[in-house]
């Protein structure tokens, strides 16, 4: 069965994660889910846009060597300590995702979800840590990874906020066009009213 990435990631988060995570950060508990999940998406896009298959599977490769890596229960989907590595051990990721990029979308994820920039900034560093440990762990996704993020990317986007798509490239519109062409339009969307539209068919 293919596995839906976002869904999968997201188990990894429980509310434990959550509860040490705002020890260093203070925020609302339902801002830095939010937070976090932004990131995912945005990190699973990063991960779309990169072009050397080769050298993409040489970094997450060179996760294993971290204390993020060793941290995670794969088998059980949790993480069993959440301490402050990932702060700096994400840094090299990022560069590698998005070259001169993540500053700019570490400060979309703070203006948009609405938590501080430093919690932004880690949260992202936390995000491309578990979802690239993901990958590298489950080998046969990443060997097919491009096809299924082609597969998955309308509901990637629309965890997206609109200014960090246009940052990767992405029409702010992209999943909203993508969804207009599916024969369940009718029935998903709402007019500026907030009544559902009908479906004609």
């Amino acid at each position: 069965m293919t596995p839906n990435l976002q869904i999968e990631l997201r188990r990894f988060i429980s509310s434990n994660v959550i509860s040490k995570l705002n020890k260093f950060y203070y925020e609302n508990d339902a801002l830095l889910i939010k937070a976090i999940d932004v990131a995912i998406g945005t990190v699973l896009m990063g991960c779309h846009n990169n072009r050397d298959e080769k050298s993409f599977k040489k970094m997450i490769k060179s996760l294993e060597n971290t204390l993020f890596y060793k941290e995670i229960d794969f088998v059980s989907g949790r993480i069993l300590s959440v301490d402050d590595c990932y702060k700096t051990e994400g840094n090299v990721f990022l560069e590698e995702l998005f070259a001169n990029k993540y500053g700019r979308i570490t400060e979309m994820i703070s203006n948009e979800v609405g938590v501080k920039s430093e919690t932004a900034r880690e949260v992202l560093n936390f995000s491309v840590l578990l979802t690239l440990s993901y990958l590298n762990y489950n080998a046969e996704i990443t060997s097919s990874l491009k096809l299924l993020l082609d597969e998955q990317k309308r509901e990637i986007l629309n965890s997206i906020p609109p200014g960090i798509k246009i940052i990767l490239g992405f029409s702010c519109y992209e999943s909203f066009v993508e969804e207009k062409t599916s024969p369940r339009f009718g029935k998903l969307i709402f007019n500026f009213f907030g009544h559902k539209a009908v479906n004609s068919n």
